[in-house]
């Protein structure tokens, strides 16, 4: 059902922008009117002025006669738009339409404008001619009145067509806004439905609106990913964990039941075992639920990666010494808005892949390449062991997925999806490439990393010490580090 949006406030606002937008037609009219008005008025006064200076330059060359002559001609001629009044000295009436004017005009002191009852305004100018005499011209002022009414029948009709148009915009933007909020409101509702992959819609255009649905859009796409980032814990919990806890079931029923105590000793030994692998399971997709989802972003701080690195090949070193492997190190300096214990362990990860999965005998390599005006920072591991194929490099860096060169080497194939989680945290990605022999695995950063680095300073500390327990997927050796499986 679609859903009319409707708002008191906005109605509001658009009666009092039309109520604004009509007064300020009216007043620009009148005042338009009033300035044509003035100026044809000033043109028929100047008309008026000329002739009577005409009948005046008359009677100072041949006398008032002539003028009473000329006057006679102008009233002899019928429809004609000027009238003509001339007094004697006494003021009695020598010549002219004395009905068109009114009685008193002699006595008035100020006359430019006379009503003539319930008609127009007769303009008027007057002055003397010879001796005593006085002379009145005037004409109807109806050109005025006609562009008057024509102006007002002007603004009316554009008063019309602009609230018209008024109401035609504001139509046309309401019919905008609403679909577009219903189309953010539709989204919302399908959310709220459990369907996760709604999103509104965005459009083509570059607006207020559009960018309000991509940031909508945005807070989606991240509420996704902590929803997905849950599931993927929770399925992979009951996935991963059935097993184990069926064992630690089982050993702790035949511990009970037996009455030697070496057997009873060897079956809680079992279930302590399985319980550690359960909880390190537990923990392992915890943190992958977590580089996932985005949660750690806010722990992130200037970090000095050679530090980190350094700190992750002496807590490995000795497991690979036991191999009788030797690791090398290339850590050159660099630092990265970073989240420690996070890269920590998904480079632990890596290293404990190459020890694991490398024979006795063979060198390995830790890299730290601080980085280019192009790309971030990045870490590099590089082994002897088999290596992975190609075509299973993309698998291989989801959960759960274990190669079968894997064997029976312990794991849970988490290792590989934390620190793939763990890059695209950092804005980065994990890439598996081909050593000759072995593999060699780069923990790419962002270059937002590294810039967000050189802004923060070099004054942040590293917010967890190399001491900190790690919460991995691995089994613990003799220095608190834990061996992983591969992918």
């Amino acid at each position: 059902m679609k859903t009319l949006l409707f708002d008191r406030r906005a109605l509001s606002a658009a009666t009092l922008s039309a109520v604004a937008v009509v007064a300020a037609f009216i007043a620009a009219f009148a005042w338009l009117e009033n300035r044509v008005a003035s100026v044809l008025d000033a043109e028929l006064a100047a008309s008026l002025g000329r002739d009577l200076q005409l009948f005046q330059a008359l009677e100072r060359e041949t006398g008032v006669d002539s003028v009473v002559v000329a006057l006679q001609r102008r009233l002899a001629v019928p429809g004609g738009p000027r009238r003509y009044l001339l007094l004697d000295p006494a003021g009695r009436t020598v010549l002219g339409n004395g009905g068109a004017w009114p009685p008193d005009v002699a006595t008035r002191a100020d006359l430019s404008h006379v009503v003539l009852g319930d008609g127009p305004r007769l303009r008027v100018v007057s002055g003397p001619v010879g001796n005593g005499h006085r002379l009145f011209i005037g004409e109807l002022d109806a050109r005025q009145e006609q562009v008057g009414r024509s102006l007002v029948t002007a603004g009316v009709v554009a008063m019309l067509l602009v609230l018209f148009a008024c109401l035609l915009v504001a139509w046309l933007a309401n019919r905008y806004v609403g679909e577009r909020l219903a189309g953010i409101a539709q989204a919302a509702r399908e959310i709220m439905r459990g369907q996760m992959k709604a999103r509104a819609p965005e459009g083509q255009r570059v607006d207020a609106l559009g960018s309000l649905a991509r940031v909508f859009n945005e807070m989606l796409d991240q509420n996704e990913a902590l929803v997905t980032g849950m599931r993927t814990a929770t399925e992979s919990l009951a996935h991963d964990l059935r097993t184990p806890l069926m064992r630690l079931r089982r050993a702790i029923e035949a511990a009970r039941d037996t009455s030697d105590p070496l057997q009873r000793d060897e079956l809680l030994g079992s279930a302590e075992s399985e319980a550690e692998h359960a909880l390190r399971t537990f923990s392992a997709l915890i943190d992958l639920a977590r580089a996932e989802a985005g949660l750690s972003r806010d722990a992130m701080e200037c970090t000095d990666l050679a530090e980190l690195a350094t700190d992750v090949a002496d807590l490995f070193e000795p497991l690979a010494e036991e191999r009788q492997q030797r690791l090398e190190r290339d850590i050159r300096p660099a630092t990265a808005v970073a989240h420690r214990q996070i890269l920590f362990q998904a480079l632990g990860n890596l290293l404990e892949n190459a020890i694991k999965y490398s024979p006795a005998g063979v060198p390995l390599r830790l890299c730290l390449e601080p980085g280019s005006a192009t790309q971030g920072p990045a870490f590099v591991v590089s082994d002897a062991g088999p290596g992975i194929p190609e075509h299973a490099r993309e698998q291989v860096l989801r959960p759960f997925v274990r190669l079968e060169t894997a064997g029976r080497k312990p794991g849970s194939g988490l290792g590989l999806a934390i620190a793939a989680a763990a890059a695209r945290l950092h804005g980065g990605q994990l890439q598996l490439e081909d050593a000759e022999p072995g593999l060699r695995v780069r923990l790419q950063l962002g270059l937002d990393s590294r810039r967000g680095a050189a802004s923060a300073g070099q004054s942040s500390s590293p917010s967890t010490s190399p001491s900190q327990p790690l919460r991995t997927s691995r089994g613990a050796d003799s220095q608190g580090a834990r061996p992983a499986a591969r992918a």
